[in-house]
């Protein structure tokens, strides 16, 4: 079975070099293909702009202006006049007070935290994602490998019955059963070939490319219940670590820090001005032959006092005050949902421990119940359809079995993401229950 899982993935090459990619393979290459994942990234470095603009409002501003002006002017009394007019002038503001300044710097502040886990939470995302697509393919190729060794042996069987039918030692009956689970078994064939191709698309999605080959689950897989072994102590970390929680709480600061801002529209705001200049003419009606040249310096603080926009500062603080209600309130649901969501993961996984160890045990039931009938049919008391019958149990067994040893590394993944401690390392751990390919064949 083993050489035939080895033909299968080096059947599936296009593109990438020969060698196996194990699980972190695949997460190297998502971590740079990724679309989802990348804009994530691209937006946590957009959102960190934010401090450095609301920082920004507390440094001077600094301007220099000049001009340059030909002045062509015709008086009643003396006639045209034509003369160059130039100067510049360098002015600084230094804010000094502003109410609303110290509140959108809060505001960006807590901003970038919200963005950095929104981040975080994206790269966990990605982890799990990576994972369950990698294990989506080896399920299919799983199932592939199990309903093409299905076929050939009710391809024996059809073979087998046919010869005892031709010697009398069986109903014409038996043949047509067999022909018929043959026929479908050619149809089920078809369905694994593209799942297979539909879980290699999804695969390609993720790191931009068609993996040429994928390192297998080994045969022993450790089962290993969640640590603690006690959900009220998984949903207190969710509580504390939760991503999605972390930023439904940093959205209920920035709505609150909103509120602030707006009530600033009723605050007075002074800053510190300071100008320097020079302009100088060499003609004009009231300007001598020799020109004028004017040097002006000035430095002052200018205090604004708002006393009345026509209700506009009221009715946004309002409007900030409804926000941050809304932002209490989906904070509320955020909290809810991780504490189910990790409650439903955590039984997840001591449930799916059971499932892989029934499934395994109905594994070896079902191989020894196919003994038993194949040894029946050999002496006659059973018959061609019940061997049939038999090995599809077997063949069932192991593609369950198969397939809920997958479920059980993600959903193990999944609770680790729900509480907010799922990282890299933790798909190191499962890369080392990967064998290579050269390991499978020998």
């Amino acid at each position: 079975m083993r050489k035939i899982l080895l033909s299968l993935l080096l059947g599936l090459a296009t593109s990438l070099p020969a060698a196996a990619e194990n699980l972190l393979d695949i997460y190297r290459l998502a971590q740079q293909n990724d679309p989802v994942f990348r804009a994530a990234e691209q937006e946590f470095f957009a959102t960190r702009e934010a401090l450095n603009q609301s920082r920004a409002l507390f440094l001077p501003v600094l301007n220099l202006s000049g001009k340059y002006e030909r002045i062509n002017q015709d008086y009643s009394t003396i006639g045209k006049q034509s003369y160059n007019s130039k100067g510049y002038t360098l002015s600084l503001q230094q804010a000094i007070f502003h109410n609303d300044y110290f509140a959108q710097y809060r505001q960006a502040d807590l901003q970038v935290a919200q963005a950095s886990a929104r981040f975080n939470s994206a790269a966990q995302d990605l982890i799990v994602r990576v994972a369950d697509a990698y294990f989506q393919v080896l399920a299919a190729l799983d199932n592939l490998r199990f309903v093409q060794a299905e076929k050939k042996a009710i391809a024996e069987q059809l073979n087998q019955t046919k010869q005892r039918f031709k010697v009398g030692l069986t109903a014409i009956t038996d043949v047509h059963e067999a022909q018929s689970r043959y026929d479908q078994s050619v149809a089920q064939e078809i369905q694994a070939k593209n799942l297979v191709a539909t879980s290699r698309e999804n695969l390609r999605e993720l790191i931009g490319d068609y993996p040429r080959s994928l390192a297998a689950l080994a045969v022993e897989v450790p089962l290993q219940p969640p640590e603690p072994n006690n959900v009220e102590e998984w949903v207190k970390t969710a509580e504390q670590r939760s991503l999605a929680l972390i930023v439904a709480e940093k959205a209920r600061e920035i709505a609150r820090a909103e509120i602030d801002r707006r009530k600033s529209g009723h605050y007075p705001t002074l800053d510190l001005t300071a100008s320097a200049g020079s302009s100088s003419t060499d003609g004009g009606a009231f300007v001598s032959f020799t020109g004028r040249t004017v040097d002006d310096a000035r430095i002052g603080l200018q205090l604004n006092l708002p006393l009345y926009q026509g209700g506009t500062v009221v009715s946004r603080t309002r409007q900030a005050e409804y926000q941050f209600a809304q932002a209490k309130e989906e904070y509320i649901r955020q909290k809810r949902l991780t504490e189910k969501s990790t409650r439903t993961a955590y039984l997840n996984v001591i449930s799916n421990i059971s499932t892989v160890k029934a499934f395994k045990q109905a594994l070896k039931s079902a191989r020894t119940a196919l003994k038993a009938t194949e040894a029946g049919y050999e002496v006659g008391t059973r018959n061609a359809v019940e061997v049939l019958n038999s090995r599809r149990e077997v063949f069932r067994a192991e593609r369950d079995y198969a397939k809920s040893r997958y479920n059980y590394i993600v959903q193990a993944l999944r609770l680790r993401q729900a509480a907010g401690i799922l990282t890299e390392a933790d798909l190191v751990a499962i890369n080392e229950w990967l064998q290579t390919l050269a390991d499978l064949d020998k």
